[in-house]
């Protein structure tokens, strides 16, 4: 597979390489606006935080969650210390359990991945918690409004993204 230089995917992309002392070798990632990267540890102790925020919000205590995730409260209590790192499939099986969204435990974290500004990701943010209520046909037509500005300009992104949801317009995709 030929695809693009590593040089050109860094450029591309706009990475920085970043000394992280989490990490043995340098790594690359996007700054945010402010320029502030924030290192692995701290997005752990961010994720960490909302986890917590959020079981919190919901009343629920350890001692209840953790046995619903197959864990003892110590383990679980390790997660939201951020000593232990949360792999991804327990991440989501947090969600599950929950019922929060990945965006409610992962935006504050790293929020330079929904937008440039915080007006824009309050606003992206809002969008994605009011289309989770929406019933399939309300979503096709909210869709295909978004399809129609994409094709126009109007949306600002010249329509980028828009096409790679249509194969989702028929039915959800198998698994």
């Amino acid at each position: 597979m030929a695809g693009p230089s590593l040089e050109q995917w860094i450029s591309d992309r706009g990475l920085q390489q970043v000394n992280d002392p989490d990490v043995d070798k340098p790594v690359y990632r996007l700054p945010p606006p402010d320029g502030r990267i924030t290192l692995s540890a701290a997005l752990e102790e961010r994720i960490s935080a909302r986890i917590r925020d959020a079981r919190e919000r919901r009343n629920l205590s350890r001692s209840k969650l953790a046995p619903l995730l197959g864990i003892t409260e110590a383990v679980y209590a390790r997660y939201e210390a951020s000593v232990s790192r949360l792999t991804v499939g327990r991440l989501i099986h947090i969600c599950e359990v929950l019922g929060a969204s990945p965006e409610e435990l992962l935006a504050p974290a790293a929020p330079h991945l929904w937008g440039e500004n915080q007006i824009k990701v309050d606003l992206l943010l809002a969008c994605i918690d009011k289309l989770r209520g929406f019933d399939e046909e309300t979503l096709q037509d909210v869709f295909s409004l978004l399809d129609r500005l994409g094709k126009t300009g109007t949306s600002g992104h010249g329509g980028n993204g828009a096409a790679s949801a249509a194969p989702f317009l028929s039915g959800p995709p198998s698994v």
